[in-house]
């Protein structure tokens, strides 16, 4: 019998930008060698799981967000496989706040967590289907809680998932839940009743009608837009936060801004970058952006933009727009991207521009890459 996994804990990998790549000196902590979906989990203050959850085929890699000083989640863990030698163990595991380390829970762990308040958690996770083929199973709707209580006097026996999906069909199951919370769902949706031709008939409607939505800032250029992005509201006033882009690339990037421009812009002559902050109470922070596409009908205005503070908030700056940033504090924020082919030669990701030298102009990139390419390139 092939042993099963166990939880594990794995250090991840911090990266300093250099000057030119985006915002100089944001530290890029890397989770995963983004060959499998991810999503975030944004909560409030005031959150608190109160209950267990158990998923027989989702396979969570955690790591967690807070500010300075935020104490570390502790992790409650059951192992509920029926099959396990080690059925019924409880564990507990107190991980770093500060996205040093991602736990790793196999399907079929029962866990509970506490200190999440403030936090922001990134899952890297995988899919696993059943070994038995005619085993029914939904990725949609894996996800059975236990109160915590009940949890501490008897647990569940459960029959844990173990054949990994391909990362093609991991993807798009991803990809359609991103695209269902695409500008605001709610965690249970509404059903809706309406009689049409005479008959009745029964819709479940999986928008955010609760008319909470995020204040975003206007921008005045044709390369920067500002938009709700891919999020499901939560309780508590928390958020789970999707992919913005078909490739699901997503990098987590930690950044101390000072009052200050800094000296140097970046420009990045063949990405769309998609930014978004990343805790539930941001810092405030300003954008200098300068538009040098030569096809756009704004080339060469020049805007300082709000940074939005609400984490449902996406920034998308398309290619060939000079950017920089300052701030009072330490801002945490996602950066997405597409990759664009270049006309000729390999595609320019980052360039420095000094702040007080002529700016350069730069064409319209080409097509963005497939999903794939890119996916197999960005941690070469």
């Amino acid at each position: 019998m092939t042993a099963l996994p166990k939880p594990q804990l794995i250090m991840s990998r911090t990266r300093t930008t250099p000057v030119g790549s985006g915002l100089p000196g944001a530290r890029r902590i890397r989770t995963t060698r983004n060959d499998r979906p991810y999503h975030y989990m944004v909560h409030s203050p005031h959150f608190a799981y109160e209950e267990y959850a158990i998923h027989l085929g989702q396979y969570d890699r955690l790591s967690f967000y807070g500010p300075a000083g935020a104490r570390p989640v502790t992790v409650h863990l059951y192992d509920c496989r029926a099959d396990s030698p080690e059925y019924d163990r409880k564990l507990e595991v107190d991980v770093p706040a500060d996205g040093s380390c991602v736990l790793a829970v196999p399907p079929g762990y029962a866990h509970w967590f506490e200190h999440l308040g403030g936090v922001t958690t990134r899952n890297d996770y995988s899919l696993h289907a059943p070994a038995d083929p005619a085993t029914p199973w939904n990725p949609l709707d894996d996800n059975a809680t236990h109160p915590v209580e009940e949890m501490r006097r008897s647990r569940p026996a459960v029959t844990a998932n173990t054949t990994e999906l391909p990362s093609a069909a991991q993807f798009l199951v991803a990809k359609a839940v991103s695209r269902s919370w695409r500008g605001g769902a709610t965690e249970q949706g509404v059903v809706a009743t309406a009689e049409i031709a005479g008959e009745r008939r029964r819709y479940f409607i999986d928008r955010d009608l609760t008319g909470d939505r995020p204040e975003l800032p206007v921008s005045e250029l044709a390369t920067v837009t500002v938009e709700a992005g891919s999020y499901q509201s939560i309780r508590d006033d928390s958020y789970g936060i999707g992919a913005n882009v078909g490739n699901g690339l997503a990098d987590t990037m930690v950044c101390d801004l000072s009052d200050a421009w800094p000296l140097d812009f970046s420009a990045h002559p063949h990405l769309t970058l998609k930014l978004s902050p990343l805790l539930y109470d941001n810092p405030e922070v300003e954008l200098q952006l300068v538009d040098r596409r030569a096809d756009s009908p704004t080339f060469g205005a020049a805007q300082v933009l709000p940074f939005p503070r609400d984490p449902r908030a996406v920034v998308t700056v398309a290619p060939g727009v000079l950017l920089r940033a300052r701030g009072a504090g330490t801002l945490h924020y996602r950066v997405e991207y597409e990759v664009h082919d270049a006309r000729s030669g390999l595609p320019e990701l980052f360039v420095p521009v000094p702040g007080d030298a002529l700016p350069p102009t730069f064409e319209a990139p080409g097509r963005t890459l497939p999903e794939d390419v890119v996916r197999e390139l960005a941690y070469q």
